[in-house]
């Protein structure tokens, strides 16, 4: 049986990220490189696979708004207060983005 977190960022229970897993080995490096040990390890604590998925699509958006080189260490600094905010905080705003308005 998976394991399951009180998400921090949905509010539920539910799988947690499997550091085993194809999905959850990508979440831990990708983790480690932006926020270091000690944010992995808050991150597998209280943050679902789910959440986790969510994030990956912002990051991608935070990337593309700053045309930020994702193998640069710089990139890094930029993602960690994002990363925090997103999970532990109020949702930092990306500067100038504006989101897309439903056709009427």
């Amino acid at each position: 049986m998976a394991k399951t977190v009180k998400c921090v960022k949905l509010g539920q229970d539910l799988p947690a990220i499997d550091p085993e897993s194809s999905a959850g080995g990508r979440a831990v490096r990708m983790c480690r490189l932006v926020g270091g040990q000690a944010m992995t390890d808050r991150v597998l604590a209280s943050v679902s696979q789910q959440a986790w998925d969510e994030w990956t699509d912002h990051m991608r958006m935070i990337l593309n708004e700053y045309r930020l080189d994702p193998t640069a260490d710089e990139t890094n600094e930029t993602l960690r207060p994002y990363m925090e905010s997103f999970f532990f905080g109020e949702e930092k705003q990306i500067d100038n983005w504006v989101p897309e308005q439903p056709a009427q």
